[in-house]
């Protein structure tokens, strides 16, 4: 029995519906965990998986979805399962989700959702072409004075310029960048639609040398993030970085 994934975005709620029906098993879970990490590196609110088609070649296969979780590394966008059968959601006890909610119906998923705390964000579509950094530090000053994170400005604009600038030039198609504030973080993130790997840069002599002409390497994004990362999927990637915005 095969396995088919079916993805519908509701812009209007900030989620992100993942609808699998047929069975789980080793052949099918490379493929739920592509789509689940496709899903999360678009840092909705939640993402919403409809399990109500979904059937178990054993009950391991259900690691996929904290795999997913911890894989992704960024926090603040939920994730949570909905519609199993009682077969099902016997199934799921005892940890193996890893603290991932699983809910009754989609109304109760939604409204678990809607009682959390709604987050910023911002999101711009851009071509490949020299401005396109310009314009995406633009955004992101524009977020941190909204968001009183003014203190985040100069780093932000850091890291999105040189994440942006690699992926013109590496990737060469159109990029989707995006700025979300959840809870402690500021999430930062590049969808290219090219598989180019990551570039980082090389070291001669204990000196950086730049990887092109713009500045100074993707090093920095190391320096003034918290952490970032590089999700792949079959029509490309994100490049995302997060920021701690408060706290400790």
């Amino acid at each position: 029995m095969s396995l088919s994934v079916t993805v519908t975005p509701e812009p209007a709620v900030d989620v992100i519906i993942l609808r699998l029906a047929g069975l789980l098993s080793t052949q099918s879970a490379p493929a739920v965990r592509n789509a689940l990490l496709k899903c999360l590196a678009e840092t909705p609110a939640a993402v919403l998986v409809d399990v109500a088609g979904l059937l178990l070649e054993n009950r391991s296969r259900l690691a996929v979805f904290p795999a997913a979780v911890r894989t992704h590394g960024q926090p603040g966008t939920a994730l949570l399962l909905y519609g199993a059968a009682a077969e099902l959601t016997v199934l799921m006890g005892g940890g193996v989700l890893g603290g991932i909610p699983c809910y009754a119906t989609s109304g109760q998923a939604h409204a678990a959702v809607a009682s959390a705390e709604i987050p910023r964000r911002m999101r711009l579509r851009l071509g490949p072409t020299p401005a396109a950094p310009r314009e995406a530090r633009a955004m992101i000053a524009q977020a941190c004075q909204s968001w009183q994170l003014g203190h985040l400005e100069g780093p932000a604009s850091l890291i999105i310029s040189e994440l942006v600038a690699n992926a013109v030039q590496h990737a060469g198609t159109d990029l989707v960048v995006s700025v979300a504030l959840r809870g402690d973080h500021l999430h930062l993130g590049v969808r290219d639609y090219n598989r180019w790997t990551t570039v980082m840069p090389r070291f001669d002599d204990d000196r950086v040398v730049p990887e092109i002409d713009r500045g100074r390497g993707l090093f920095l994004v190391d320096i003034y993030s918290t952490a970032w990362g590089t999700h792949l999927f079959d029509d490309g990637k994100t490049v995302w970085a997060t920021l701690r915005a408060r706290g400790r």
